[in-house]
Parts: structure tokens; sequence; C-alpha cells
């Protein structure tokens, strides 16, 4: 069997400070949740939007598509580079800063173009996070660790999505009925919407500034290298690395179909009402995603601790087969009550998958590197899953079927293409991740005895 050096071997010890190694996850984790819901409360606005500035669907689409991922997925790369190479935390305070702000910003747009311009900042300051936020939590876990760490950071996801269903209807149904004066006017419906989630990362961004250190590098104060080596890197070990960002982004494809289609398909389909919408996928993803993210991250922990190498890929693997007839069922079957309990369980293995794709880039890629590699797979992810996916899917079920069930079948067939690629791509290519994988084990070594 193929082993792994322990920790110890590979890299410095890391601080023996586990609780609060913990506490630094768990703040990022409230700032992934916020993000999440900042990036998702525009859609549950969209008609009192629409109506007051004249929107098409078109425009709409932006808004809520590409007008924030084009900018979200482009700006990871050269935040990526300042995560590589600066102060992380303090990235990652700037950045919420940022977010919050765009977002209150919007709730005093005049029109299309000025909302999109507001959108595109909140996909600016978002983009800090992640990049940072992977690098600071692989510096501070042992590899036999990182799985779970990750999956933690990846709850704010699952909860952020289960606020914004949960949530998310009472605060605008509060917003509609609520009128602050101001002096040019009077702030109310979605505008204060908006504003009320901008300024609740005010506080957040304090808490971190003061109680969220930065973390001691894994090989010190190496100065990262250039974007050439990271490339080199790359095609020195390109059929692990590509199936890595390509496999996982078209798997990822699946996944956000699930979060962002599925709802409207129970509405069509199922006759459900916004109210039973909100609390039945308010639990799915809130409850049963956060379930699933820690299943992943305990699985892969589990599996590096038998000597694995590959241990995120497996459970990546084996959850994207489990996850396969789950949602397929969930969006084909007519019975609501077991759609609903298919999509439940779909939903505990979609999330299975969520914080371990950048956990295989961690061990994939050097530390002074991780910044960037990680910001690279979401500029490709995030355009394949919130760009590219929901497109497709909308395309399919309009032009290839028909009725109330025409996107439940666009969302299978989607489904069940993008995974079974996916997984058939990763297994493929499964020794050359391995050897990547214990190939920068070894030159992490070298780096280590070399300090």
């Amino acid at each position: 069997m193929t082993t792994v050096p322990p920790p110890s071997a590979a890299s410095p010890a890391v601080p023996a400070r586990p609780r609060y190694a913990i506490y630094v996850v768990l703040v990022l984790m409230v700032a992934y949740m916020l993000s999440f819901m900042d990036r998702v409360l525009i859609s549950l606005m969209i008609d009192p939007i629409r109506s007051e500035l004249g929107l098409g669907d078109t425009q709409v689409g932006l808004l809520v598509g590409f007008g924030f991922v084009l900018l979200y997925s482009i700006m990871g790369v050269p935040f990526g580079s300042i995560a590589d190479n600066g102060n992380r935390r303090n990235l990652m305070v700037g950045g919420v800063l940022g977010w919050s702000a765009a977002t209150a910003v919007s709730g005093f747009a005049g029109g299309f173009l000025s909302l999109l311009a507001a959108r595109a900042m909140v996909g600016i300051g978002e983009a800090t996070l992640s990049p940072a936020a992977y690098s600071t939590i692989a510096d501070r876990f042992e590899k036999r660790k990182l799985g779970f760490a990750v999956s933690l950071y990846n709850m704010g996801v699952s909860l952020g999505g289960g606020a914004a269903m949960l949530f998310g209807g009472v605060l605008v149904a509060w917003a509609m009925a609520t009128v602050i004066p101001m002096p040019w006017g009077e702030l109310t419906g979605w505008r204060l919407a908006f504003v009320a989630v901008g300024l609740l990362g005010v506080p957040l961004a304090v808490v971190m500034l003061l109680t969220v250190r930065e973390a001691p590098r894994r090989q010190g104060a190496a100065k990262a290298p250039p974007l050439s080596a990271l490339w080199a890197l790359a095609m020195r070990h390109k059929a692990a690395f590509g199936a890595v960002v390509i496999g996982y982004s078209i798997i990822v494809i699946a996944a956000y179909g699930a979060m962002l289609w599925a709802p409207v398909h129970f509405a069509r389909a199922h006759g459900m009402s916004p109210a039973q919408l909100g609390l039945a996928f308010g639990v799915i993803i809130g409850l049963f995603g956060t379930i699933g993210l820690a299943v992943g991250g305990l699985l892969s922990d589990r599996s590096a601790k038998r000597g694995h190498p590959d241990a995120p890929v497996r459970v990546v693997v084996a959850s994207a087969i489990i996850q396969f007839p789950l949602m397929i069922g969930a969006y084909l079957v007519s019975d609501t009550t077991v759609a609903l309990i298919l999509a439940a369980a779909g939903m505990a293995t979609v999330s299975t998958i969520g914080g371990l794709q950048a956990g295989t880039l961690q061990i994939l890629t050097p530390a002074t590197m991780r910044g960037r590699m990680t910001a690279i797979y979401l500029l490709v992810a995030n355009m394949a899953g919130m760009g590219l996916g929901p497109l497709l899917t909308g395309f399919v079920s309009e032009h290839l079927f028909d009725g109330p069930t025409s996107l439940g079948k666009a969302l299978a067939l989607v489904t069940a293409v993008s995974l079974t690629i996916g997984v058939v791509l990763l297994l493929i290519t499964r020794k050359a991740i391995i050897v990547a994988v214990q190939d920068n084990d070894r030159n992490e070594a070298i780096a280590a005895d070399a300090v």
C-alpha cells in the first residue's frame, strides 16, 4: 500500500494551538456564510427590483449570474498572489469591508448599470476570501486533519444558503413593511434589505481584525515564486492538475444546478409555494448540506490516516457516484415527499464534495503557491458551475423538453452528463494525482530541512 510520510517529515510543526486554529476556521466560516448570503440575497428580491427599475430577463440574468461571477472569478487570481506573498488576515478584513459596502451601496442604485456595477464590486470583494482562507487553514492544520478543517470552512456555503432560504424571506418582508426617512427620501423595500445585510459585515471585520492573527507559513518567510513557477509545476503534473481543476469543475455543474435550479423545479412540477420552498430547501441546504460537508471532511481525514495520498479524491469520486441516482431521482419522481427525501439525501452527498475540492489543491501545491492555485481553480469552477451550468440547464429545458417537468428533465440530464465526465476523468488520472501529491511531500520536506 502506498503511504504518505507523517506531516512532520514534510513540513515544520504546526503551532500547538488546536483550539485557536478551530476558532480561526469558525470565524472564516462565518465570513463565508455572510458572503454567500450577500451573493444570493438579490435572487429573493428579483420581482420588486425588476418592477422598480424596469428590467428585462436578460438584465436580471446578468445581475444574478455573470455580472457577479465574472469579476469574482477573475479577481481571485491577483488576490491569490497577494495571499501567497502578503498578510492574508488583512486581505480578508479588507474584502469583508469591501463587499459589505458594495452590498449596502446596491440599495442606492438608480438603475441597471449602477446596480450591475455594485454587484460587480460585491464579486471583487468576495474574491479575496477563499484564496486567503484556504491558505490560512492549510498552514494551521497538519495534513491529516486538513479535510475536516476545510470542510468546516465550507459549511459557510450550506449554512449561508440555508439561512438565506429560511430568513431571507423574513428580512425582505420586514424591509418591504419598513420605511426609514432619509435626507433625499425614504429607504424601504429591497433597498433597505441590501443596506441591512451590508451593515452585518462591519462587526465581523472588527472581530477578524482584533482576534484573528496571521498564520505562520509552513515554509517560513520563503518568498512566493513567480507565476511561471506555478505554471511549470502544473505542466510537470499536467494530468493531475488538469484532472482536479477540470474534473472537479465539471462535477460542480451538478452541485450548483441542485442549489440554483432545484427550488424552481419543485415550484413548477410540484406546485410548492414560496413559503414551502423556503422551509424545505432551508432544511435541505442548511441541515443536510452541512452534515454532508462534515462527513466528507471526516472521511477524507480517515482515508489519509490510512495512508492514501489521494484521500480527498477518493471521497469525491465515491460521493459523486452515490449522488448520481439520488439527484436524478429527485428531479424525475412525481411524488413530492419522495422527491424531497431524495433531494435531501442527494444534497448531503453533493455537499460532501464541497470542502474536498480545495483540500485536494492544498496537498498538491507548495505553501507559497496555494493562494494562486486555489484562485485559478475557483476561476474555472465558478465560471463552469455558476456561469455555464445554469445557462446550459435553462437552454436544455427550453429547447429539448416541454411542460412543467421540463426543468427537472434538464437537471437530470445535465447532472448525469457532468457527474459521468468528472468521475471518469478523475479515475483515469488517479495514479498521476498520487505521484503529484508524493512529489509535493518530498519538495516540502526538502524545503523544511533547508530552513
